[in-house]
């Protein structure tokens, strides 16, 4: 059985298609932004000390600055992930080496801010009031940064793959290019001074908002249906 080409059918799905693309890159705009944020917060802290003993006074310092990048990472997970599954998986042009690179690698950095979130909810929670000594802060602290190092390699790897088949074309692949360059520095925060942590968080909502409004969809035609 035949669709009847632009029957009410055919118009409530296309309508419905495109409200869906349009809230899913609204949650990877506000997974972007509240990815930003939550980074923005991390890159005010403190020097990490060298020396375990001095962590804890560390992580009372920066108490309110881990708590709320904390809970702006849950939040910001669930967005980016939720509206960049809605934009790709919502193409239809065949199979794309880049984009599945791409998605991976994007995949990759938010599993690893979930680490980073896991990470610095254990700072600032006490979970069954157990103190942690100082030599396990130091751990908990240098995995926090390690999963920050691993989530901005993602980002670099999903910035070269995803921006080259933006609609903004060449622009698209410049900024990309220049947004990896940024995250791959940016990706080791220990050694890079505060301005330039804060910086390349507000590279990362810069390049999430413009992945979000350039990526191109391809969506089936409710008409070409038949049954």
């Amino acid at each position: 059985m035949t669709s009847t080409t632009g029957g009410p059918t055919v118009r409530d799905t296309t309508t419905r298609q495109v409200i869906d693309l349009r809230v899913h890159r609204w949650l990877m705009t506000v997974g972007a932004l509240l990815t930003a944020v939550a980074l923005l917060l991390l890159s005010l802290l403190p020097s990490a000390p060298s020396e375990a003993i001095a962590m804890t006074a560390w992580v009372q310092r920066g108490h309110s600055l881990l708590l709320w990048s904390d809970e702006l990472l849950f939040f910001a997970v669930i967005c980016w992930g939720a509206g960049a599954q809605g934009l790709f998986g919502a193409r239809k042009a065949g199979p794309s080496v880049r984009i599945n690179v791409g998605v991976t690698a994007l995949a990759a950095a938010l599993v690893a801010l979930v680490v980073l979130l896991l990470a610095v909810g254990r700072l600032v929670y006490p979970v069954f009031e157990i103190q942690l000594s100082a030599e396990v802060l130091a751990l908990v602290v240098s995995s926090t940064f390690g999963a920050l190092h691993l989530a901005f390699l993602g980002f670099a790897v999903a910035a070269v793959a995803l921006s080259w088949s933006t609609r903004a074309g060449l622009i698209g692949r410049a900024v990309g290019i220049f947004a990896a360059a940024s995250f791959i520095v940016g990706s080791f925060p220990w050694l890079t001074p505060n301005w330039w942590n804060s910086l390349v968080a507000v590279l990362v909502a810069a390049w999430g908002v413009f992945l979000a409004l350039a990526t191109v969809t391809h969506t089936k035609n409710p008409s070409d249906a038949t049954g």
